[in-house]
């Protein structure tokens, strides 16, 4: 992913910042962790899995 989309992407839940997974971008506040599929970040709350 690019570090520069990284740099100005946001949950869309909080706004706080996502981290970069593997495979998903997580937001520590939220607790969500959004897919990356095919290298495009999915940010809809609903494609969204909630951790803990």
């Amino acid at each position: 992913m690019d570090s520069k989309l990284l740099e100005i992407i946001v949950c869309p839940q909080c706004r706080g910042k996502l981290n970069l997974e593997p495979e998903s971008l997580f937001c520590s506040p939220c607790a969500l962790e959004f897919p990356i599929r095919n290298g495009i970040p999915v940010l809809l709350i609903d494609s969204a899995k909630k951790r803990g």
